[in-house]
Order: C-alpha cells, then structure tokens, then sequence
C-alpha cells in the first residue's frame, strides 16, 4: 500500500517498517491424528482433508477443482488458479484420492468437484466449521489448523524424494526459502545415518550387551 502511495504520488517516500518474524506453523497430521479426524468429521471434509494432505494444495485451489481439469490417465489434476505461473501447475492424485474422486466424478464430466447451490461461486469456499468440530470432537488441541495437512504433504514428499525442486513445483512455490518453512523431517533418519556410519562401535555395543 505504501508503494502504491509513492507510485501515485500521495506520499513522497514510503517509510521503513520492521515486520516481526513470522512463526512458523511446526505440527503435522500423523496417521493416529489422521485416524481420530476421519472417525468423526463428516463429508466433505474428509475428502476436503484426504486432498490437502496427498496434494499439497491449497485449501481455496481445492475447492475451486473442477472435473474437467483432471487426468484420469496421467493421474494428475492440473490447478489453473493462481497469482503467480507456478500456481498453475500439475499436482498428483494417490491411489486412495482416485477412489474418491472416482466417487465424486461418478457420471460427470465436468463442473465443481466440491459444488454448492448455496454459494455465490457454484463451490464450497470453507469447511472450517466442520474442521473445528471435528477437532473438538476428537479431543486435539486448537493449535492443530486445516493448513497442518498441507505442511504434511511437503514433510512426507520431502523425507521420501529429498527432491526439494520437485516439492517447490507441485506445491507452487517460487521461493526456496518458502518451501523449507513447510519442511518439518523427523530425525530418525539422521539418527540411522550416525548408526551406518559407526558399524564397529554398534558391534561393540552388541557384544557388551550379550556379555
């Protein structure tokens, strides 16, 4: 806003402001998180959760999905929305999404994967409310936030592939620096790293513990 006011010459330099540093969201969905969610949230957030976490998605670029956009053969649903050319961009569809889209496409070719009669757009544009009882009812703590399921996809992607180009495209990302903050890897594969390159001293370890 302070540049448009120089460029509109309303001011005549836009002054410095320090932002505070952005805390990063640090949890994910793990299976038994995952697990709670699904044995008591109801549809569409289910599906609306399943999409976020094997895409990578966007929750707005999920309910803007349209049929028409997705390649059943390729397995990948093409995203056209976006502010930036790396927002549009091909995303993959797991085994357990091309169930339920097969569910949801059932005798359609095209339109809203999410419709709703009610909405302005012809789509769903939230399923917070249902998030939040979901959340409650399975007794997890409010810092767990739909978003969560996003910084699981690029986690797990991350931790399987260690392709962080390949993440930064599916996710839609110009910036390395903006994908890391999704990067939350658990340590256990450092810790067998540290254990391969040690063999002997886990040998002695061994024997010590047989005598």
């Amino acid at each position: 806003m302070l540049g448009k006011a120089v460029e509109w010459k309303l001011i005549g330099l836009a002054p410095r402001i320090k932002l505070l540093r952005e805390t990063g969201r640090e949890q994910t969905i793990d299976p038994e998180t995952e697990a709670k969610l699904f044995a008591v949230a109801k549809q569409p957030m289910n599906d609306f959760l399943v999409i976020i976490q094997d895409t990578g998605m966007r929750p707005e670029e999920v309910f803007r999905i349209r049929i028409e956009n997705i390649e059943w053969t390729r397995k990948v649903i093409f995203n056209p929305h976006g502010k930036t050319r790396a927002s549009r961009r091909d995303v993959p569809i797991s085994e357990r999404m091309f169930d339920l889209l097969m569910f949801r496409c059932a005798g359609k070719r095209d339109g809203w994967l999410f419709p709703s009669p009610r909405a302005a757009d012809s789509h769903l544009t939230t399923v917070a409310k249902q998030f939040r009882e979901a959340r409650r009812k399975a007794g997890l703590p409010e810092s767990l936030v739909l978003y969560c399921a996003r910084h699981t996809f690029a986690t797990t992607a991350y931790e399987a592939t260690g392709n962080l180009a390949m993440i930064m495209k599916v996710m839609g990302h110009t910036d390395v620096r903006t994908s890391m903050c999704y990067q939350h890897p658990a340590v256990d594969s450092i810790r067998d790293a540290i254990d391969q390159r040690n063999p002997r001293h886990n040998s002695r370890h061994s024997e010590l513990r047989v005598q």
